[in-house]
């Protein structure tokens, strides 16, 4: 099994109100949708290059995306709806917060993806950025594997 180096997550949570949502509509049913996003083994496909533990099980899982990794705790699973996790901001010395939320209608699955939690000085600010520009690819990855089963990742 390989060992990833990550960092422990920060005592510091959430400290500001500084914020984004990102969304996109997908054509799929939102079983299908849920199961992408939260099954580690699907979210390899597309996403990460390794995943362990699944998002919809609560608790910690980890993301790796090469030699980097991260750990997610994940605080509350509403299943078809909504997941809510905490997890270190990147180049922060505290933890922001995620919102994944799904909705569904006429075939098609809406997410959202809300963020929470950034200080307002110029290093939350580019993590802030940087983060929106990560779940932007992370929804457009999904909705390309979801739709077409066409990996980012040539997997």
């Amino acid at each position: 099994m390989i060992k990833y180096n990550f960092n422990a997550l920060f005592e510091k949570s959430c400290p500001s109100n500084i914020n984004f949502t990102v969304g996109i509509v997908i054509k799929a049913d939102i079983e299908t949708v849920w199961n992408n996003v939260c099954k580690g083994e699907n979210v390899k496909k597309y996403f990460t290059t390794d995943a362990r533990r699944d998002l919809d099980k609560g608790g910690e899982v980890l993301w790796v995306w090469g030699q980097e990794a991260a750990l997610i705790n994940v605080l509350e699973v509403y299943p078809n709806e909504k997941i809510v996790f905490e997890w270190n901001g990147s180049n922060v010395d505290y933890r922001i917060r995620s919102e994944f939320i799904f909705e569904e209608s006429k075939g098609k699955v809406k997410l959202k993806i809300k963020e929470t939690g950034w200080e307002g000085d110029e290093a939350g600010v580019k993590s802030a950025f940087a983060n929106c520009s990560g779940w932007t690819e992370f929804l457009n990855a999904l909705k390309v594997y979801t739709e077409y089963k066409i990996s980012y990742l040539n997997k």
